[in-house]
């Protein structure tokens, strides 16, 4: 590896684009490198053979995660699934997401919510015809909108609790935030600089905004005057605190922790994913052609894709795992925290 700087180590090596210059880096120094970011030792494994020795052959030691800056702030002290420390807390909420947030029989049961989600996308494209159409910010409002109504049973697109809460922009400002770059996780020593740049007050803030309209959705969920024939993820949640294991209680902070998980996981991934697929199509005519016949002579005369014809579409299934090999949503955050002695 290059030599170190002092202070900064070899952060200076990673740019404005870090998943490219650490390719760059592999090329040069090979698939398994150390590098010291700021204070942090890190180990940057670029080979597919290597990342699944290290997440399967050795997962018992690396199953910890860093305590990033920003999700101590917003995700409740880390007691969602995504930060939380490995241990019993996090098998609990592990099994609960599992078995009753993400089971297929779970998933299945959103499907109306998602075909007229859909249905409301190709409503808002067609009406903007003949203008130019934003498609990457209809994408993100679609996202947004299902993962509430599947969340909360409800959209918050428009009127009432989205004026009051401004909701999308809470929710760009959460995103922002939670990917941002923060001194203290290269430097833990010198958190106390966010006091001074003013990103602790942004994060309190955006918790405080969050909490605050956590609050009033649990409120109404807990109103036995609000029930509903379809129980939506805070339904599902309340309940298991109600009925759960009493040796691992879910807490009211450990719900909201949870829900934030769940936009955290189910909105830009989704909407990446989307906006990605779009992209790529529009510059490979000749697979966009190849996919239009296919859901042409799959659906027939039918208007719309119903989510029964998935399994028939080959080849559309094959550009969106394309997509996904080309354009991942997210950089894989190291398990193994450095600091844990």
């Amino acid at each position: 590896m290059s030599p170190k700087l002092p202070i900064i180590g070899n952060l200076h090596l990673l740019g404005n684009m870090p998943h490219e210059s650490l390719h760059i880096l592999a090329k040069k120094y090979g698939p398994i490198m150390f590098l010291q970011l700021g204070q942090v030792p890190t180990i940057v494994i670029s080979s597919a053979i290597l990342a699944k020795e290290a997440l399967t052959t050795f997962d018992l030691a690396l199953s910890n995660r860093p305590r990033i800056f920003s999700a101590k702030h917003l995700f409740y002290n880390c007691t969602d699934m995504a930060f939380s420390p490995y241990g019993a807390y996090w098998r609990n909420i592990r099994k609960i997401c599992i078995l009753e947030v993400l089971s297929a029989k779970r998933v299945q049961s959103f499907g109306f919510a998602r075909q007229e989600e859909v249905a409301n996308l190709v409503h808002r494209v067609a009406e903007s015809y003949p203008s130019p159409t934003n498609l990457s910010h209809m994408l993100g409002l679609y996202a947004n909108n299902l993962l509430c109504r599947i969340a909360f049973g409800k959209d918050f697109s428009h009127g009432g609790d989205h004026v009051r809460h401004n909701f999308q922009k809470l929710l760009e400002e959460y995103q922002m935030l939670l990917g941002g770059f923060s001194i203290g996780d290269f430097f833990p020593s010198m958190e106390f600089l966010h006091k001074f740049t003013g990103m602790e007050s942004r994060l309190k803030d955006t918790f405080r905004r969050f909490d605050q309209f956590f609050d009033e959705i649990l409120e109404e969920h807990r109103n036995p005057e609000n029930r509903k024939d379809h129980k939506d993820l805070v339904d599902v949640l309340l309940e298991i605190q109600k009925h759960g294991d009493p040796e691992t209680p879910l807490t009211t902070d450990n719900i909201k922790a949870i829900i934030l998980d769940m936009f955290a996981a189910g909105t830009d991934t989704n909407f990446i994913t989307l906006d990605w697929t779009m992209t790529e199509l529009i510059m490979n005519p000749q697979v966009l052609r190849k996919a239009q016949a296919e859901v042409r002579s799959i659906v027939g005369e039918r208007r719309s894709v119903s989510e029964t014809d998935l399994s028939h579409l080959h080849y559309m299934r094959a550009v969106v795992k394309e997509t996904f090999r080309l354009h991942p949503q997210l950089q894989y955050y190291s398990l193994e925290n450095p600091w844990r002695k």
